[in-house]
């Protein structure tokens, strides 16, 4: 953003005038609880600052905040629950929200030309990839980036949000041992994507704590999607030694594995126990219904936008990165294995 289109924040004002945000913001709002004195000094900050407020400025000069997604993956269900939050924190903040979705693989430039605004701009990234001359040029215009569920290791160069992914990975898995499993078959997301990293050692550190072998023949990678669910899942079952329980990386890979189990003429969870992850709508529309691991994720796109507001005021949170937790929802998709149902 260039300097002489940039609104000057509550903070710089706040900095001019020697108090605080909340005083600044109370003078703006016209509370009556400042003392005169201090109304004064704020209010020649203001001006010397030329700071308008919301209620001074055209519509086309409210601070925006641009949501970027691949065009892909506008068909999944966790993207929509994770709009859903960025709407509603950018309505209770009073901001401008603008949904920038983009070809996969779309060139590095392009997009970049089409977030500049009039008033003051952050940009929220939804699980995608962000090339590194992209990164850079976000950065030299002053433009604030969040990344949602980012495909990189978070670093410092911006601030993103995810989901205690390794956490839930190990409740997963740990559930299932404590129903009694030991050969549990682990189907992957995408390989390269820090999600399903982390789910996978997350399975893998439950096994290890439960002193199990780590089972790679029984570990396989696949995308996240029922399709891969399904063909994973038929080769797992279909090996001399068939495990009795599967955890995937997504619901949709949970929904292919039921599939793939009513194929093979197995009863779930009697033949065999599956988990997912996310509790996406489709977890509650299966039969059985799906034992999973619900990821935040409306909390996360409210999370990306809160930052970028903040950030937007001259702010910043505490943090880099943030996790929010996961949480283990059992239905009935996992029980014993046969032989231990009735064992106490």
């Amino acid at each position: 953003m260039r300097e002489k289109d940039r609104r000057p924040s509550l903070a710089e004002v706040a900095n001019e005038a020697g108090v605080s945000i909340s005083t600044v913001s109370k003078v703006v709002n016209g509370a009556p609880d400042v003392a005169e004195d201090t109304r004064v000094r704020v209010e020649t900050a203001l001006r010397d600052k030329q700071y308008l407020s919301p209620k001074q400025r055209s519509r086309s000069d409210l601070a925006t905040v641009v949501v970027v997604l691949a065009n892909s993956s506008m068909s999944s269900p966790l993207t929509v629950e994770i709009l859903r939050g960025t709407m509603r924190a950018a309505h209770e903040a009073g901001l401008e929200l603008v949904l920038l979705d983009l070809p996969d693989g779309a060139p590095a430039a392009g997009w970049l030309d089409r977030t500049k605004r009039n008033g003051p701009t952050a940009v929220v990234v939804l699980k995608s990839r962000l090339r590194t001359e992209e990164r850079a040029k976000l950065a030299k215009n002053g433009v604030p980036l969040v990344e949602v569920d980012t495909y990189q290791l978070p670093d410092s160069d911006s601030y993103s949000v995810g989901a205690t992914n390794f956490a839930g990975g190990m409740a997963a898995t740990r559930h299932l041992l404590a129903l009694g499993h030991t050969r549990i078959g682990f189907l992957g997301g995408m390989a390269d994507t820090q999600a399903s990293i982390a789910r996978k050692h997350g399975h893998l550190a439950a096994l290890a704590f439960a002193g199990l072998p780590a089972g790679d023949d029984i570990i396989e990678e696949g995308d996240f999607t029922y399709e891969s669910g399904l063909r994973t899942a038929q080769e797992l079952l279909s090996r001399a030694d068939p495990v009795t329980a599967i955890f995937a990386a997504s619901d949709a890979q949970a929904a292919g594995v039921l599939e793939a189990a009513r194929l093979a003429g197995l009863s779930v969870p009697r033949d065999l126990s599956v988990i997912g992850f996310d509790d996406q709508l489709v977890a509650r529309m299966t039969a059985p219904r799906l034992t999973t691991i619900r990821q935040p994720s409306e909390a996360m796109g409210a999370y990306a936008v809160e930052v970028a507001h903040k950030l937007l005021l001259g702010g910043a949170p505490p943090t880099f990165h943030t996790d929010l937790a996961t949480e283990l929802v059992v239905r009935d998709s996992t029980a014993p294995p046969q032989g231990l149902e009735n064992t106490s």
